[in-house]
Order: structure tokens, then C-alpha cells, then sequence
């Protein structure tokens, strides 16, 4: 273990790496499909969601007639390149568990994990299960980020919502929102003075035509927490490896 590992920084703040985590080698495998994703995550919903219906169609021709989509098609065929696609036991037109976890989010985690090594980070890993005790108390939290520069840490929670916010959706602002709360807690818990969070979230919080944030309440919040939101405007690669490198600087 090194003097400044990840591991060992976290155990003297009472706390533990569980065998629970993201593997590098699938990471590397998917990049190419993970930055195809972010330079376009509103189609990518669309082909996502249409993937989806295939496993709730009545008919399977009317099925296999959406799949053969030319849009759809060529969805598929870039998943099975990475390793993902079609088929269960019970319907081969189903998605299957490894690949509808990687298409719900799976896939932001991976791309976070990239662009903290592209940034620079000594060591960084990613959907990692962390145990934790505190005065008698025990439990553990899954950590969608850690990133080690030198003997400091940063962490990142990482939310795929809908790309498009609207104002009156409560249960998207409070999803937000709870992310916001999530990222603090995870720094009050496992971050020392210093040491910063952010949230890489789906969404687009900024509105460019009026030079203004979509949700002010949110921006508020987060500026009074310190949490850093990485909204879907910093989603293309070289925003991400930027923001992810500003997150490990020492001030």
C-alpha cells in the first residue's frame, strides 16, 4: 500500500475500501461509446429510451422493425462492439442487467474515471463501496468517484437525469437538489479541510441565450456547500478533464 494511497488515506479517516467497485479494464474497453454518449446525451436518451421499449412490444417483428432502425441499428452495433447488447434467457430482445446499468448511468462513471486519469490524478477509482465507522456506529456509502492527487482526495457524485430541465418538475429539481446534499455529506463524512466535491449531473443548468442559471435555488445551495456542479455544458471531454482537474488543485 502506498504512503498516500487512496486506501490508506481513508482508513486513518475511519473508513474502508470494500471488494465492491468499478473495474478499470471496462472503463478503457467502453471509452470510446462513454465520449460518443456525452458529445451527444440528448440523442443518446432518445436511442436509449427506444432500446428500452424493445423488451415491452406485444409483437417481436414489430420489435425486431424498431431495431432495424437505422439509428438504432448502428446504437446496437456500437454496444456490442463494447462488449454490451440484446439478449436474456427469457427474451432476447430484453436488455440485459450488465448493459442497462452501463446505459442508466453506468456509463457517466466511467466517463468521470477517464477523464480524473486524462487530468492527472495519481490514483482514481470509481462506483467504489466504502464502510465507514463512527462512534459505535457502522454502515457504508458507494462512492461514484474518489480521485488521489499527492495525500489529498476529491469525490464526485455522478447523476445521469434528463438532459432537459424543466422549472416546474419537482421531482427532477429535488433530484438535483439531493445530489447537492449527497456530494456534501460525502465531504463532510470522508473529506478533510480543503479537500472539495463536486456533482457531474446529465442536466443543463445554464441558459446561454439569457446569459443565466435554469435553477437559481440549485446554484445557491451548492455555492453555499462548496460543492462544484458539472452540468451537461461541461459534459465534452476536454470541459470534464478541465473541471476535473481544477477539482484536485490545492489552493
Amino acid at each position: 500500500m502506498n504512503s498516500s494511497s487512496i486506501e490508506k488515506l481513508l482508513k486513518a479517516r475511519g473508513a474502508w475500501l470494500k471488494p465492491v467497485r468499478g473495474e478499470a479494464a471496462h472503463a478503457q474497453a467502453r471509452a470510446g461509446l462513454s465520449r460518443l454518449i456525452a458529445d451527444d446525451y440528448a440523442g443518446f436518451e432518445a436511442l436509449r429510451d427506444r432500446l428500452f421499449q424493445l423488451e415491452h412490444m406485444e409483437s417481436a417483428e414489430e420489435a425486431r422493425g424498431l431495431l432495424d432502425a437505422p439509428d438504432l441499428a448502428a446504437f446496437h452495433a456500437a454496444l456490442r462492439q463494447a462488449g454490451l447488447g440484446l439478449g436474456t434467457a427469457a427474451n432476447p430482445l430484453a436488455v440485459d442487467a450488465r448493459t442497462r446499468r452501463y446505459l442508466s448511468g453506468g456509463w457517466l462513471e466511467e466517463l468521470a474515471w477517464l477523464a480524473a486519469i486524462e487530468a492527472g490524478a495519481h490514483e482514481a477509482i470509481y462506483g467504489q463501496v466504502v464502510g465507514w465507522e463512527f462512534k459505535g456506529y457502522s454502515g457504508e456509502n458507494e462512492i461514484d468517484l474518489i480521485m488521489r492527487r499527492s495525500d489529498r482526495l476529491s469525490f464526485v457524485s455522478c447523476k445521469a437525469l434528463r438532459s432537459e430541465l424543466d422549472i416546474n418538475d419537482r421531482k427532477h429539481r429535488n433530484r438535483l437538489m439531493d445530489a447537492v446534499h449527497e456530494a456534501d455529506n460525502l465531504a463532510d463524512h470522508f473529506g478533510k479541510q480543503g479537500e472539495k466535491v463536486a456533482v457531474l449531473v446529465t442536466t443543463d443548468l445554464y441558459d446561454e441565450v439569457k446569459d443565466t442559471p435554469r435553477y437559481q435555488a440549485l446554484m445557491g445551495k451548492a455555492a453555499v456547500l462548496d460543492v462544484r456542479l458539472i452540468a451537461l455544458e461541461e459534459l465534452g471531454w476536454a470541459k470534464l478533464v478541465q473541471a476535473l482537474e481544477q477539482l484536485m488543485v490545492r489552493e
